[in-house]
């Protein structure tokens, strides 16, 4: 019987935050005109101390937190806290190293060419890892015997799509703040764009997975579906997930599609609450999923 706590989701929120927001920069990079790699750069600065509080929320769950070692003395496929750990050291270990060698590239003694090619195997790297940290929750507990989790190939993609939406909306509330929307102004434009789809995304799979829930025959499944629609997880799965991560910034997103930042003085402020509605809908998605499962 998994027995997760409130300390456990958060770290799902913030290890997917951080890679989505990984993603969202590299892909914006890559189908960009910026080739300065700051905004992957700011992603990466956001990125370690959310995985690595994470990893603090983590250990606050284990029933004997000084033998959190145990954990990396061998590799346990079938448990998500191994998993999870051992690709958290893995991505953490990865974008400090992007982070050290671009401000050290100029004292380093090796050819910047080099220097260049490796920074960009690093980048590809982080991208694959970052993939597979936001993905790796919904595998394993889909491999569960836990009713609202088992055999159903639709909790990957719910968590990636969440993982996606927070982290560029992290990228975007922080890029509003700071005004580097001065510099990314296109960048940001059409990456609300982007979140804006990953939430209808995201809605079209939780609507399909309510669905699944119901038409299984798992034994539970439909009860647990139930906990989530009309039982004591209903209020914060309709207001924290259904309207805060998904209806509210959806509007307020398609309410500024394709108008500039800086033309349109409400946009930033939009954005912004947008941005935020989207963060901390993901967390409480995230919690009402592994609460549901475990009642």
């Amino acid at each position: 019987m998994i027995t997760w706590g409130f300390p456990v989701c958060i770290d799902l929120w913030l290890a997917g935050m951080a890679a989505g927001a990984y993603l969202a920069a590299f892909l914006a990079e890559r189908f960009g005109k910026h080739t300065d790699h700051r905004l992957l750069h700011t992603a990466l600065y956001i990125g370690i101390p959310s995985a690595m509080v994470g990893v603090i929320f983590l250990l606050a769950d284990l029933s004997h937190p000084l033998r959190f070692w145990h954990l990396f003395v061998s590799v346990n496929f079938t448990s998500p806290m191994s998993v999870g750990s051992w690709l958290l050291v893995l991505w953490t270990t990865i974008s400090m190293l992007i982070i050290f060698l671009w401000h050290m590239r100029n004292r380093i003694p090796i050819k910047q060419v080099i220097l260049k090619r490796i920074m960009n195997y690093l980048y590809t790297a982080g991208f694959f890892v970052s993939v597979l940290l936001m993905s790796y929750t919904g595998v394993l507990l889909a491999a569960s015997n836990q009713p609202l989790w088992a055999s159903t190939v639709l909790l990957p993609p719910l968590f990636v799509t969440s993982a996606i939406s927070t982290g560029a909306a992290v990228l975007i509330f922080v890029g509003m703040v700071s005004r580097m929307w001065k510099i990314y102004g296109e960048t940001f434009r059409r990456m609300v764009q982007v979140v804006a789809v990953v939430i209808v995304i995201e809605l079209v799979v939780l609507l399909v997975y309510f669905f699944w829930l119901s038409r299984s025959g798992i034994p539970g499944a439909y009860e647990s579906m139930r906990q989530l629609i009309t039982g004591e997880l209903a209020a914060p799965f309709w207001l924290g997930v259904v309207l805060m991560a998904i209806l509210l910034p959806f509007a307020l997103y398609i309410a500024n599609w394709g108008k500039k930042v800086g033309e349109h003085r409400l946009v930033v402020a939009s954005s912004i609450a947008s941005s935020a509605c989207v963060i901390l809908g993901g967390l409480v998605l995230r919690a009402v999923i592994i609460f549901g499962g475990q009642i």
